[in-house]
């Protein structure tokens, strides 16, 4: 019998934790996009991927609750959390050369200058 993509989804990336506080089916389906981008495979919808779920006996004890006993593991757990965290980031270059550029920094501001009388505070003119 052959392996399904969602099969060797749950074998590479998720684990189980019994007394950890679970993952919610948002978690579960941002760390399958992830695998999937990952591999280069092309992800089912939301609802297919908890139909497969649920195959699996995998689901949230109630609606909008966390699915028990489950951690994230893998590579695909890494590239999940950065993702989820950080802003993505550009990257910009020749095919085959990839760098990863950061957004433009704004110029320096030069410190405004002090009034007469405001001590160090530094303020901003009247106009």
């Amino acid at each position: 019998m052959t392996k399904t993509p969602l099969e060797d989804f749950l074998k590479e990336c998720v684990a189980p934790d019994p007394d950890g506080d679970g993952l919610s089916m948002e978690e579960l389906y941002g760390l399958y996009l992830s695998w999937c981008g990952l591999e280069g495979l092309t992800p089912v919808r939301t609802r297919a991927f908890r139909a497969g779920l649920r195959a699996a006996n995998i689901g949230a004890e109630h609606h909008g609750s966390r699915c028990p006993g489950l951690r994230m593991a893998g590579p695909a757990a890494c590239d999940y959390l950065v993702h989820r965290e950080l802003p993505l980031v550009v990257l910009d270059a020749p095919a085959g050369h990839l760098s990863l550029t950061s957004p433009p920094v704004p110029e320096l501001v030069a410190s405004l200058p002090s009034q007469p009388g405001r001590g160090d505070r530094g303020s901003v003119p009247a106009a």
